[in-house]
């Protein structure tokens, strides 16, 4: 092959990929998520906004991007995210793919699934929480979340959490609904060992989902970072059992908004 041959196979390679639907999820959810950057940083803004700060930091002597409002960074951050997240990948889905957004997780769960749904949420709640609670008195996590804290008023915070939903619709949408999902017919492996019970599945999706989020993580507290690879298998199984990303998200918002509160509590903070 000549240096000339060569130099044509790579885009003929590189055509190749973009033509197969695989390739196109995990390279557009890869460059999607290195745009929001390292934990949902927009350190891109930096070149948009020149007042821009990451989420959480300098607090207390950053200036405004949105007059009035203290937490400016991180609702931007939380509702960018939403933006290049989510509704990219459903442009993606409908326009490219044309497909079902509940293909990936957007539905609600199957019916006769939906009670499902529900114990999946009270059990992740009930299950974590205790842990959730535990974390909250470690420093390395009380020195990140919540990313804003001199809150001047309870509702204040509730404003805060609503507004930190997004994040969470996010997170879970582009690596247990877009990833997951999308990946999960192109060697999933539907193993039965009993007509009646004793169902899995394995699938390269639910691994490749669970190593970005993971990797996603690094950097974050030790307590938060091992516990990502658990929390990205057990709730990529239940997400790929019920077909809805609804309850996991719920469990995953919820969890969040305690784990706040107990910080802020042991730091008498706000409660």
């Amino acid at each position: 092959m000549s240096f000339i041959d060569l130099l044509r196979l790579v885009p003929r390679t590189l055509g190749s990929y973009f033509r197969n639907n695989h390739f196109v999820i995990m390279f557009s959810a890869f460059l999607l998520l290195m745009i929001y950057g390292y934990h949902g940083n927009f350190d891109l803004l930096r070149f948009i906004i020149p007042k821009w700060t990451i989420p959480g930091e300098n607090v207390c002597c950053r200036a405004p991007i949105i007059p009035g409002l203290a937490w400016d960074r991180e609702l931007i951050s939380f509702i960018g995210g939403a933006i290049l997240l989510v509704v990219v990948p459903i442009v993606l889905i409908r326009l490219l793919f044309k497909e079902p957004l509940s293909k990936y997780g957007l539905g609600l769960p199957e019916k006769g699934k939906r009670w499902t749904g529900v114990f999946i949420f009270l059990f992740l709640v009930a299950v974590l929480g205790p842990g959730f609670y535990m974390i909250s008195g470690d420093s390395s996590m009380q020195g990140v979340y919540p990313f804003y804290k001199p809150f001047t008023s309870v509702s204040e915070f509730v404003w805060y959490e609503l507004a930190y939903f997004p994040f969470f619709i996010t997170i879970e949408f582009i690596f247990r609904g877009y990833i997951l999902f999308g990946l999960a017919d192109m060697h999933d492996t539907y193993v039965r060992e009993n007509p009646q019970r004793n169902n899995y599945f394995i699938g390269f999706g639910l691994i490749i989902q669970m190593l970005a989020y993971t990797m996603w993580h690094m950097g974050k507290p030790l307590p938060e970072l091992w516990g990502t690879p658990v929390w990205g298998l057990v709730t990529g199984i239940f997400t790929y059992h019920l077909r809805s990303i609804w309850p996991v998200t719920l469990a995953h918002w919820g969890l969040n908004i305690f784990l706040d509160a107990m910080i802020l509590h042991r730091l008498h903070i706000l409660f």
